[in-house]
């Protein structure tokens, strides 16, 4: 009897143990790619009037706890919100994982973080990828001079990027986000309205949905095709395309990362494409815009 008992503990210890570490996070990555949040300002007037974001800060990742790279950046948007970048971004995964700014100039070690004081910017959305975190209004960023991965788990510093001013001291300009093609939607087996437009913003492509709306379904997802227009499901599979995401709701504005390596001169149409059924909800063609 009693070594049913200990097998039991044994189990039972094990189970506790696994789910205080997650060993299986360090061999399972997860992936995020936001886009800059000045292409939700242009959405809705031209690119050219938009104010550009203004880099207050910025620094590079080095690693402490875990091998880490990317850059951090806090910008100030023309609401005059913070936010903090993170970009070419890439660290170990792990368990309850957060971004923290630290009261502290650098921190190469697990003490600096919790001895100096920290704020949490929330918990992080990927360990590889670039990412956003919205930096609360009172925060003093002449107290708070660098971006620290944290684990909470187990407090210990992944990485830190120390956050200085860019260079003179004066705030940078971010370039402000270009339309470079556009189209409204036309529908196809399902009615649905709205504007799909391709920003260019610092050499990174997003595609943005607006006043977007089409039938909710099943798998459904967002294609850039191969083709000028497409009226039918043929054109979409015979021309070839580009998955930029799964549709994120069938009502609302929204945004999708294009691969760096897509050619949109070659990719010309923006496609609402059921996986499940091989189906095209809608098309939106896209023009190239003079900007």
């Amino acid at each position: 009897m009693n070594k049913y008992v200990i097998g039991a503990a044994v189990v039972g210890i094990g189970i506790v143990g696994w789910a205080l570490f997650r060993p299986e996070l360090l061999f399972v990555n997860q992936t995020t790619n936001e886009s800059f949040p000045a292409v939700a300002a242009a959405a809705n007037g031209n690119a050219a009037g938009v104010a550009a974001p203004q880099i207050v800060e910025s620094g590079q990742f080095h690693s402490v706890a875990h091998q880490t790279k990317g850059a951090a950046s806090v910008y100030s948007l023309p609401d005059g919100k913070k936010v903090l970048r993170l970009t070419n971004f890439e660290t170990s995964n792990g368990p309850d994982v957060r971004v923290f700014l630290v009261a502290a100039p650098d921190a190469s070690d697990n003490a600096t973080v919790q001895s100096a004081g920290y704020i949490e910017l929330g918990k992080l959305k990927g360990n590889i990828g670039d990412q956003n975190y919205d930096i609360p209004a009172d925060t003093d960023l002449t107290k708070y001079r660098a971006a620290t991965i944290w684990c909470n788990r187990f407090k210990v510093n992944f990485a830190t990027a120390p956050l200085t001013a860019p260079t003179g001291g004066a705030t940078a300009s971010a370039a402000a986000p270009a339309v470079l093609s556009a189209g409204q939607f036309h529908s196809v087996a399902h009615d649905t309205h709205g504007k799909a437009t391709v920003y260019d913003l610092n050499g990174q492509h997003v595609l943005r949905l607006t006043n977007f709306e089409t039938s909710n379904g099943p798998d459904v997802r967002v294609y850039l095709v191969a083709a000028p227009d497409a009226t039918d499901n043929t054109t979409v599979t015979h021309a070839g395309f580009v998955e930029v995401g799964k549709l994120k709701g069938n009502i609302g504005d929204q945004n999708y990362s294009v691969p760096s390596d897509v050619d949109l001169s070659k990719y010309r149409a923006v496609t609402i494409w059921c996986h499940r059924f091989g189906v095209n909800f809608a098309t939106a063609p896209l023009a190239a815009q003079n900007s």
